[in-house]
C-alpha cells in the first residue's frame, strides 16, 4: 500500500502529523475543497522532507502550499514555456528546484527541502473534482491522505491533534445527507444550503464518503453566481436538465456496421475491449434490425460477405463466435475500404450507424474525410480511437462529418459503457433543439456553445454568462419523434443560490475542456490561436491544462526590513507527470466510470489502484457486463445448453434483478433490460402454467424496482398489463393480487428480505465469487446472476 503523508527522504522516518483539517463547497455537482495539515519534524535530526500525496484521475489539482522555516511556497499556473524557460535560468543562477515525482496512477511526490528538529510544516493541497451521480444520489470521495501511523486523535506533548471537516453544500433541492466512512453533523439553513462537519475523533486514513440524496429530482435545475466586471452586473448560470420526453411512438428498425481493425499493433488489450464491445452491442439490438461486422488489416473480412443479416438467434450467435475467432494480423489499414463498403451498404439499406475501432495513424486521411463528406447522407459514425498515439485530428473529423462522437481510449479503460449508452439513445426519445430562447436575460456567452441533443432521462448542464440578473424564462424548442416539442425552465421558480463562486471556475474548465476538444480538429494558425486561448483561460483561473505547468512562488519573510521577498522557484517533472497533473476530467470523459469504480474499489478496501483494477473483476459492474455480453437474442439470459422454459424464464428473472437491484446507474443497459422484461412477459402470456406465486413475486420485485430507477418502457408497461388481465383467468388470482399488493406496498430494506428470501440467496455467493470465474461463463449464466444479486443485498 502506498505510504502517503510527510517523511524523511528515504522513507525511514515519518514526521508527526498535529492537525488536520479539510474544508470546501459543493455546488450542485461539483466540489472543490482543500485538506491543510500542519506536521512537526519529531525525528530528533535534519531531514530532507518529502510529501507523497493522491490525485485521483477523476480530480483535478488547483491549489499546492508549503510553510517551512519562515518559507512559503505556493503553486502557481505557467505557460510551459515559461516554465522552461524559469528552469533553464535556475540551472545557470545555482538555484535548487523542487522535483515533483509521479509513481502509479494517482500518486505523487514533492521534495520540498531540508526539516530542522522540531521544526512545524504546513501543507494545503485543493482538488476540484465532479461528483459521481449514481440512482439520484450525488456521490463525494475524499482520498486518505495520512496513514494510521500518525495516530490523528491521540495526544502529544503540545496537547490533542485536532482532525477537522467543514463542507458548505449548495445544491439543486433538499438532500438527505450521510456518511457510510465518518460520523458528521448536518446542519441546514434551508432546503438548499447545509452545512456538514465531523469532528476529532476520526481521521482521513480512509476515504471520506459522502451520499446527497435528491428527496425530489427535478426536470430542470440551476444555481448561479453573481458578480460586478466593469461596474456591471454578471453572472454565471449552472442550469441542469434531466427531461422526461415523450416515448417513441413506432420503434424504427436500425442497420448497424462494426468496423474493427486489426492490424499488429491492436494486439493486446485494444483488440479485446473492442470485440467485447461489439459483442455486447450486438446482444443491445432489437428484432429487425439488421447489422455486419467488417475486420480489416491490408484485407477486407466480412462475417457476412453479400451485406447485412437480420438480427436473430441464429445470426447472433454466428456473429458472436465469428469475433471471437479474430486475431491482429500483419499488414496495412483497409479502413477506407471498410468505410466504402459501409456506405455504399448504407445507400441501399438508407442508413446506418456505423462503429469503428482503430488506432491507425492514417496516411489518406484528406481523400477518406473527402469521401465521407460526399457519402454519409443520413448514415452517422463513431469512430473509437483505441489509444493516445492515433491520430486525433482525423478521429474528431471523421466523427464531425459523420454526425457521431469521438472516444479515445487508453490501456486500461472500458468502452462498452460508452457504446451501450449510444445505441440506448437510438431507440429512446430523443429532443432534437432546434433553438434556445433565453428570455429577457442578455446572455454574453455559453458552454456548450450550441445544444442539438437532449436525450430521454439523461442529465445535462449547460452554463451561461449573463450581462444582468439571472432572471425569466428559458424556452428550448425543437422535436420529439417528429413531431413540435417545446420545454420551458422558470428561472424565477427554481432555488438558485446566487454566492456560488465555484461555479466561475467550473464554467472556465468546461471552456478549458471545450477548446481542447476543438483543438484536436484543427491545425496550423487556428490551433495555435485556440492554444493561446487555454493559456489564457488556465492563467487566469489558475487550472493546469495542457498548455501549462506548476511553478512555486516563494515568499520569504525577512525580519530584518520586515518585509516578504519573492522568487520563482521551478519545479522539475518530467513530461508524463506534467500531462498526468493537467489530465483531469469531467463525467462526459470515456475513463470516468471505470476510474470511479477503481476509487471506490480503494475507498471499500485500502487497495492501491493497481491492485483494485483486479479485484473489480469480482464486482456488480463487471458482473452485469458478462450477464449483458451473454443475453440472448429474444431477450433471455440462460446457461449453455438449457432448453427447459421454466428454467430459462428464471433465469432470466434472476438477471432482471441483478440489473435492477443495486444502486448504482444502470441506464445504459436500458435496451437489455427492456428486452428481458419483454421475454418473461411474454413466456408468462404464452405458457399459463408458468404464473406461479414465485415468478409473480420476482416479476413484480423486478419491475417495481426498474420504475424507481426510470427503466420502464411504455412497451414493457403494456405488456405487464397483459399479463395482470391474464392472471385474472388463473386459479391462482387472489394469491397472485396478495404477491402484488405485497410488493407494491413494501419499503426499500423489505423489498432486499423478500428478494433474498424468495430467491434463496446468501453470503456464500459472494464468496463463491471467484471460483465461479475459473469454470465456463456461459454455462453459469444463473451463479453469475445470483452473484450479482448477492452483492448488493
Amino acid at each position: 500500500m502506498k505510504k502517503y503523508g510527510l517523511s524523511s527522504k528515504d522513507k525511514t522516518s515519518q514526521v508527526k502529523l498535529n492537525k488536520l483539517n479539510v474544508s470546501g463547497n459543493i455546488c450542485g455537482e461539483y466540489v472543490e475543497y482543500t485538506i491543510s495539515q500542519y506536521f512537526r519534524n519529531t525525528t530528533g535530526e535534519n531531514i530532507e522532507g518529502t510529501y507523497s500525496f493522491p490525485v485521483p484521475t477523476t480530480s483535478i489539482l488547483t491549489g499546492f502550499e508549503v510553510e517551512l522555516g519562515g518559507r512559503n511556497l505556493k503553486a502557481e499556473v505557467e505557460s510551459r514555456e515559461e516554465v522552461l524557460k524559469i528552469q533553464e535560468e535556475a540551472h545557470q543562477g545555482g538555484i535548487n528546484s523542487i522535483t515533483l515525482e509521479q509513481s502509479g496512477d494517482d500518486y505523487f511526490t514533492i521534495r520540498i527541502g531540508n526539516i530542522l528538529p522540531n521544526e512545524k510544516v504546513v501543507i494545503r493541497i485543493t482538488y476540484m473534482d465532479q461528483l459521481i451521480y449514481e440512482d439520484n444520489t450525488l456521490k463525494l470521495m475524499i482520498p486518505r491522505v495520512v496513514d494510521p501511523v500518525y495516530n490523528v486523535g491521540e495526544a502529544d506533548e503540545e496537547g490533542e491533534t485536532e482532525f477537522y471537516l467543514s463542507l458548505l453544500i449548495e445544491s439543486f433541492g433538499k438532500l438527505d445527507i450521510k456518511s457510510p466512512s465518518h460520523k458528521i453533523k448536518v446542519e441546514r439553513e434551508d432546503d438548499t444550503l447545509s452545512k456538514v462537519t465531523a469532528g476529532n475523533d476520526q481521521n482521513l486514513d480512509h476515504d471520506f464518503i459522502l451520499n446527497l440524496k435528491e428527496l425530489k429530482p427535478q426536470s430542470a435545475s440551476g444555481m448561479g453566481y453573481s458578480y460586478y466586471e466593469d461596474e456591471q452586473e454578471k453572472a454565471i448560470l449552472m442550469l441542469r436538465l434531466t427531461p422526461r420526453l415523450p416515448e417513441v411512438k413506432e420503434i424504427k428498425d436500425t442497420n448497424y456496421d462494426f468496423l474493427l481493425d486489426i492490424s499488429t499493433s491492436m494486439n493486446g488489450f485494444k483488440l479485446d475491449e473492442a470485440k467485447n464491445s461489439i459483442i455486447i452491442a450486438l446482444r443491445s439490438l432489437e428484432e429487425g434490425d439488421t447489422f455486419n461486422i467488417m475486420a480489416f488489416n491490408s484485407e477486407l473480412y466480412k462475417f457476412s460477405p453479400h451485406g447485412k443479416v437480420r438480427y436473430s438467434k441464429e445470426n447472433l450467435l454466428a456473429a458472436t463466435e465469428w469475433i471471437e475467432a479474430l486475431q491482429t494480423k500483419k499488414g496495412g489499414s483497409a479502413m477506407f475500404d471498410a468505410l466504402k463498403e459501409s456506405l455504399r451498404e448504407s445507400e441501399a439499406d438508407e442508413a446506418s450507424v456505423i462503429f469503428l475501432f482503430t488506432d491507425d495513424i492514417v496516411e489518406n486521411e484528406d481523400e477518406i474525410l473527402d469521401y465521407v463528406r460526399s457519402n454519409i447522407g443520413n448514415s452517422m459514425i463513431f469512430p473509437f480511437g483505441m489509444d493516445t498515439e492515433v491520430n486525433s485530428y482525423f478521429i474528431n473529423k471523421l466523427a464531425e462529418l459523420g454526425y457521431g462522437k469521438p472516444e479515445f481510449i487508453d490501456e486500461g479503460e472500458r468502452i462498452d459503457d460508452i457504446i451501450l449508452r449510444q445505441i440506448n439513445r437510438i431507440y429512446n426519445p430523443q429532443f432534437d433543439v432546434t433553438s434556445i430562447d433565453w428570455g429577457e436575460m442578455q446572455v454574453e456567452k455559453t458552454y456548450p456553445g450550441t445544444i442539438s441533443y437532449l436525450y430521454d432521462r439523461e442529465p445535462f448542464t449547460v452554463f451561461a454568462k449573463v450581462n444582468g440578473y439571472i432572471e425569466g424564462k428559458v424556452t428550448l424548442k425543437g422535436e420529439v419523434d417528429g413531431e413540435d416539442y417545446t420545454m420551458t425552465i422558470d428561472l424565477d421558480k427554481l432555488e438558485i443560490e446566487e454566492n456560488s463562486k465555484l461555479i466561475d471556475k467550473v464554467w472556465a474548465r468546461k471552456r478549458i475542456e471545450s477548446l481542447m476538444e476543438r483543438e484536436r480538429t484543427l491545425r496550423g494558425h487556428e490551433a495555435e490561436k485556440i492554444k493561446e486561448e487555454i493559456l489564457c483561460i488556465s492563467k487566469e483561473y489558475s487550472l493546469m491544462s495542457s498548455e501549462t505547468s506548476f511553478i512555486m512562488l516563494e515568499k520569504i519573510e525577512d525580519p530584518v526590513l520586515g518585509i516578504g521577498l519573492h522568487r520563482m522557484v521551478p519545479i522539475e517533472m518530467s513530461e508524463n507527470t506534467m500531462k498526468s497533473l493537467a489530465k483531469g476530467y469531467f463525467l462526459d470523459e470515456a475513463a470516468y466510470s471505470f476510474e470511479v469504480n477503481i476509487r471506490e474499489k480503494m475507498a471499500e478496501t485500502g487497495l492501491t489502484a493497481k491492485e483494485a483494477k483486479n479485484a473489480i473483476k469480482y464486482d456488480r459492474d463487471n458482473l452485469l457486463r458478462v450477464l449483458a455480453k451473454n443475453q440472448q437474442a429474444d431477450g433471455s439470459f440462460l446457461d449453455l445448453g438449457e432448453e427447459e422454459d421454466a428454467v430459462i424464464l428464471e433465469t432470466t428473472l434472476r438477471s432482471l434483478l441483478a440489473f435492477t437491484v443495486g444502486s448504482e446507474t444502470t441506464s445504459f443497459y436500458l435496451n437489455n433490460i427492456s428486452k428481458a422484461f419483454r421475454y418473461a412477459m411474454e413466456s408468462l402470456q404464452k405458457d399459463a402454467s408458468l404464473i406461479t406465486e414465485r415468478n409473480y413475486m420476482l416479476l413484480n420485485i423486478a419491475y417495481s424496482l426498474a420504475e424507481d430507477k426510470n427503466l420502464i418502457k411504455e412497451r414493457t408497461r403494456t405488456a405487464l398489463e397483459k399479463v395482470v388481465a391474464k392472471t385474472s383467468d388463473s386459479k391462482y388470482r387472489k394469491s397472485l393480487e396478495e404477491v402484488s399488493d405485497l410488493v407494491r406496498t413494501a419499503s426499500p430494506n423489505q423489498m432486499k428480505f423478500i428478494t433474498a428470501a424468495t430467491l434463496d440467496i446468501s453470503k456464500s455467493y459472494v464468496e463463491n465469487a471467484e471460483t465461479i470465474f475459473e469454470m465456463d461463463i456461459k454455462s453459469n449464466i444463473t451463479n453469475i446472476a445470483n452473484i450479482a444479486i448477492a452483492k448488493a443485498l
